[in-house]
């Protein structure tokens, strides 16, 4: 691997703070165009779940190392370790949440476009292709711009009706789910490029291994960070780890010391997994909220959202060079292509839930997808595990547990890479200026729906409305009092609000800011509340508490709901909607202001301290 060559190093860098830069734009814009008197709460898209990560930054910055989960009123033992928002919390203490969030996903974007140099570096010295591939990496994805929407994973939009059956009428994942993508993980989710960029070192050590034991530290430092604070990555490394060895075992360059230096690195996510599995069968909280479900899409909405990476790949075996003449090369692609088109026919009857249900069945899978990566190997080591990559991640995703949505992290970085070196093979004869216009215009068709996210990004600010619906980027007046009024409550303090109500606009795939924003989730991440229907994943039974909850603030309902769920939760503060506000809804809103002493008095929302009712246990 050569770093020194002073043109794609200067682009390397260039491009790390370029992405670094264009990371804090959604937030920047955030604050600055903030309404009067209202607050940017820091995210847009996926706003509750931002909050999850703001409750665990709040409890370390009140000093605690183990954290509880504040979205549920449930007894819970608080085991939760988590070093990476343990870290952030301590520096939020200094920056407050919102911007240490922003400053920890530009950091982490930078780290992640030098280690993908460093990888790439390994795989080609031609500057174009090193430059291609980072582009790509950057911007890469699929044809989700042609059916784009706001809102929602089923296309609502009017499209073409062959463009809408071929895909199921779903969404592909280029539009909506941004962790399988760099860019749009670079917008919206430090915790992924965090979570990226120990993949990549990861990677970087098992190839440096091949020759020392000097890089096993780095190896094993990098799983036990992934097993900690995303712990589905260990899996999804597992499986490409093992492709890359078929490879390598075909390529007959593999050593028992290689492989034990790699089982040595594995070795490092053994103490944080033992952690996991103690809180696991100690914590039922936990236990609810690993047995969400989050079922991996359709395989033609997976296959959408990367098709244009994956053609670049495909066409690279019909480049007139020696290497990609090799019959046993064109023989595995073949037998992918075919793959790939016996999925996509199979998908047609896959409506939700498990689409491979049987282990059986998906190891059959994975086989040929190690099959498909050793069968494309080269002599180079670098090549052979993005190979291995890419081949693997159409199959991973569907592993037969809950958390498979999770196992598409970064699925499009392995078929840039490789993408781009098929494109630099087929055009690396053109001449120069004719090269670069091609090469300018598919960038801009493969980077569309990437520039679509940015743009979305900042519409979502400016409708103030998450992606959610039901969540707005900015605290009104009102909210933000309360906020800071229940922040500066020390202790542990159970607070009802009620539950978001969206506003849908006559236009399809169009919400405004919501009539009743769902402060729940805001109120445990920024406040350190407890709330007893906080997130839908992190609440156990979170749409039956939801239920309960908005019957609590309906005029319509008996008053034996309003004391049977303060009974149950023992609240502490009431955050309840002022009625003549709201009297758009279709239900009368119950005044709750005789119930305790209101604390803040908004036009819109007020803030009531309930009686103590009994000591409460702990």
């Amino acid at each position: 691997m050569s770093l020194s060559e002073p043109n794609s190093r200067r682009f390397a860098i260039l491009l790390s703070l370029s992405a670094a830069v264009l990371s804090l734009l959604p937030s920047l814009f955030g604050w600055l165009n903030a309404p009067p008197g209202a607050r940017f709460v820091g995210a847009a898209y996926n706003l509750d779940d931002h909050m999850v990560y703001a409750a665990w930054m709040r409890q370390a910055a009140e000093g605690r190392i183990l954290f509880e989960n504040r979205f549920t009123t449930d007894p819970q033992p608080g085991l939760t370790l988590n070093v990476y928002f343990l870290a952030l919390g301590w520096i939020s203490a200094l920056l407050g949440i919102p911007a240490t969030m922003a400053l920890s996903r530009a950091v982490f974007t930078g780290l992640f476009f030098w280690l993908a140099f460093r990888l790439v570096s390994r795989v080609t010295t031609d500057v174009f292709a090193r430059k291609l591939a980072l582009s790509l990496v950057a911007i890469g994805g699929g044809v989700g711009f042609l059916v784009w929407q706001s809102f929602g994973t089923s296309i609502q939009r009017p499209v073409p009706e062959f463009l809408s059956n071929l895909l199921l009428g779903r969404l592909p994942i280029d539009v909506w789910q941004p962790e399988a993508f760099v860019f749009p993980s670079l917008l919206t989710n430090g915790l992924f490029m965090a979570s990226l960029c120990a993949i990549l070192w990861l990677f970087e050590a098992v190839l440096d291994a091949e020759d020392s034991w000097k890089p096993v530290w780095r190896g094993a430092l990098a799983f036990a960070l992934l097993m900690n604070f995303h712990s589905y990555d260990v899996l999804l490394v597992t499986l490409v780890l093992v492709a890359l060895l078929a490879c390598q075992l075909l390529r007959r360059r593999i050593s028992w010391a290689w492989i034990g230096r790699v089982a040595a690195m594995g070795a490092g996510a053994v103490p944080p997994a033992l952690w996991f599995w103690h809180v696991l069968r100690s914590d039922p909280v936990f236990q609810a909220r690993a047995a969400t479900e989050t079922f991996s899409p359709n395989f033609r909405q997976m296959a959408a959202g990367l098709i244009l990476l994956v053609s670049l790949t495909a066409v690279s075996v019909f480049a007139p060079t020696a290497t990609y003449r090799d019959p046993r090369r064109r023989a595995a692609m073949a037998l992918g292509l075919a793959a790939g088109l016996l999925l996509w026919l199979a998908a047609a009857g896959h409506r939700e839930g498990y689409w491979i249900s049987s282990i059986g069945t998906w190891l059959v899978m994975f086989a040929l997808a190690v099959a498909i990566a050793a069968g494309l190997s080269t002599p180079n080591p670098a090549k052979n595990l993005f190979l291995a990559w890419a081949s693997v991640s159409f199959v991973a995703v569907y592993f037969p547990a809950l958390f498979q949505r999770k196992l598409a992290m970064g699925i499009q970085i392995p078929w840039a890479v490789i993408g781009a070196l098929g494109l630099a093979l087929v055009i690396q004869r053109v001449e120069r200026n004719m090269r670069n216009l091609a090469t300018a215009v598919g960038m801009v068709l493969v980077g569309a729906t990437s520039g679509l996210w940015l743009q979305r990004e900042l519409l979502y600010l400016r409708w103030n409305v998450s992606n959610t619906t039901v969540h707005a980027p900015y605290l009104s007046n009102d909210a933000a009092r309360i906020v800071d009024a229940l922040a500066r409550e020390p202790g542990r303090k159970v607070v009802l609000a009620m539950p978001g109500i969206p506003a849908p606009l006559e236009a399809p795939d169009r919400f405004g800011t919501p009539i009743v924003p769902d402060l729940n989730p805001v109120l445990t991440g920024l406040a350190g509340c407890v709330t007893f229907a906080g997130h839908w994943s992190e609440t156990p039974r979170y749409v039956e508490r939801r239920r309960r909850l908005t019957a609590l603030f309906l005029a319509t309902s008996p008053a034996s709901v309003v004391e049977e769920l303060l009974a149950e939760t023992e609240a502490d503060y009431i955050v309840a909607p002022v009625p003549e506000a709201f009297r758009v809804l279709p239900l009368p809103l119950r005044d709750l202001s005789s119930l305790g002493e209101v604390v803040v008095n908004g036009s819109q929302f007020r803030l009531i301290r309930l009686p103590e009712r009994s000591p409460r246990e702990g």
